[in-house]
């Protein structure tokens, strides 16, 4: 079995601030777009950042990563 370590890399938290928790993919997304997320205070914060900058099909990923925080939140925030 042949594994890509980058891609596996890319799968860790890189950045745990702010109560914000984000992937090395999540990162690349988020700079693919310019969105800076360092500077948000709280992850509700970066998902309204995100959801401002999502305005047609052609941001899927942007869409996806955005589902994918918002679920993060809830289950980080609901005992």
């Amino acid at each position: 079995m042949d594994f890509d370590m980058e891609s596996i890399e890319k799968r860790f938290i890189k950045y745990n601030q702010n109560n914000i928790i984000l992937t090395g993919e999540q990162i690349d997304i988020l700079n693919e777009y310019e969105i800076d997320y360092t500077q948000c205070k709280s992850m509700n914060e970066l998902i309204n950042l995100i959801e401002r900058n999502i305005d047609d099909d052609n941001y899927e990923d942007l869409d996806y990563l955005s589902m994918q925080l918002a679920e993060v939140n809830y289950y980080h925030n609901t005992n």
